[in-house]
């Protein structure tokens, strides 16, 4: 009883914090915010880097990811609570989070043998609802001037482009472990990956990135970035070839399924929550940049489900009877929907990334969007370019 009271206090406590994010965090942070996730993340990063690389007046944009080991448990509730009050959160709010966070103890369990209780000083409790959110406010003073910032939970990368003059992202590193000291957090070097974004395939930027203490880190040539494979030129080349690997184990359980009698309904919600949904995970980011042959690898995967499950009919008579999009269909429609839910909200953090010839968004009298001269076919096909583009024909 007392187990599910606290749990029903956590969460109104949670939803009186959610209801002031919008106020006190910065925009840079994409996790646990209304109407934002990880493909907004995505989006702003691709948008940007893609923007700089087609005015010409950069070679490169370089990008490190960085990683706090065990952030959550390092978190320090003196250091979060004062970061709070800095911020206006109200002072009642502060001594239920001061209660949770300091009078707690913890035991280890071994069959039916149970240590003795200590008490503990740091870190948020594991399994919590507040915890992810208090080290949103942990997080929130870390800023770099002159940098791009994204921070997704724990997770937190900048960029910065470069001309030919060179540089590197070694002072934002720099300044992050400066405020990892000042917080109790530990950077970990050896997770921190570079990557360089070039516009030109003749160019090659691999110079190594020179940390504190001697610490050297060499660029890669891919990386993953909140679960979306980035290759230094933009391609997602890469990130099909996981998608494509993922989806192969999948189909082989979906075949598995089919010869043990299930009905092609049940197949069809296995491969719309299972296969497709891997194909579409933050599409509307970096599909429209892919080539066709990309394209074309995603449909064949559609292909082949859908012919293990209706064998016999032809794929477009498969689709008819399944009552399914090509993969091509399905993710413009999400991309669409995705880019008229950014349009219309002009609280979200990624609306000033799309530009009008109106500043009234009515359902009466369509908006013109005013999309940018492009130098280069991958700003073309970015995102916001692409459907500022296509809802204005």
């Amino acid at each position: 009883m007392l187990f599910h009271l606290g749990k029903l206090c956590e969460q109104v406590l949670v939803n009186k914090l959610k209801s002031c994010i919008q106020n006190f965090i910065s925009a840079n942070q994409f996790a646990y915010r209304p109407k934002t996730g990880t493909t907004d993340a995505i989006l702003k990063l691709i948008d940007d880097v893609t923007s700089d690389l087609d005015s010409f007046k950069y070679d490169y944009v370089q990008m490190a990811s960085v990683d706090f080991s065990k952030a959550f448990d390092k978190l320090q509730p003196q250091i979060v609570l004062d970061k709070m009050r800095k911020l206006g959160v109200n002072e009642n709010i502060l001594d239920i989070i001061d209660d949770f966070l300091q009078r707690r103890k913890q035991c280890v369990k071994l069959n039916e043998c149970f240590s003795e209780y200590i008490d503990v000083f740091v870190g948020a409790p594991q399994g919590t609802k507040l915890g992810p959110i208090l080290w949103l406010f942990y997080v929130n003073d870390l800023e770099l001037d002159n940098f791009n910032v994204i921070k997704y939970a724990d997770d937190t990368s900048f960029y910065k482009a470069f001309d030919k003059q060179g540089g590197s992202v070694a002072q934002a590193i720099s300044h992050t472990q400066q405020w990892a000291d000042d917080n109790f957090m530990l950077l970990n070097p050896e997770k921190t990956m570079i990557i360089n974004f070039l516009i030109n395939y003749k160019h090659v930027y691999d110079q190594v990135v020179i940390l504190d203490h001697d610490v050297s880190i060499f660029p890669s040539k891919e990386v993953k970035f909140l679960g979306v494979t980035l290759d230094d030129h933009l391609t997602f080349s890469s990130h099909v070839d996981y998608i494509v690997s993922s989806c192969n184990s999948k189909l082989y359980l979906l075949r598995q399924l089919k010869k043990l009698g299930m009905n092609s309904d049940g197949l069809k919600r296995f491969f719309t929550a299972n296969i497709r949904s891997i194909i579409s995970y933050a599409a509307p980011a970096w599909f429209s940049i892919l080539s066709d042959f990309d394209k074309g690898r995603l449909e064949r995967i559609q292909r082949s489900a859908t012919r293990t499950i209706l064998p016999d009919l032809s794929y477009e008579e498969r689709l008819s009877f399944l009552v399914l999009p090509t993969i091509k269909d399905f993710i413009c429609d999400i991309s669409a929907k995705h880019f008229l839910k950014i349009a219309d909200d002009p609280t979200h953090p990624l609306f000033n990334y799309i530009q009008r010839n109106t500043c009234r968004m009515s359902s009466r009298k369509p908006t013109i969007f005013r999309p940018e001269l492009c130098r280069t076919t991958k700003r073309a096909k970015s995102f916001f370019q692409f459907f500022m583009s296509f809802f204005n024909t």
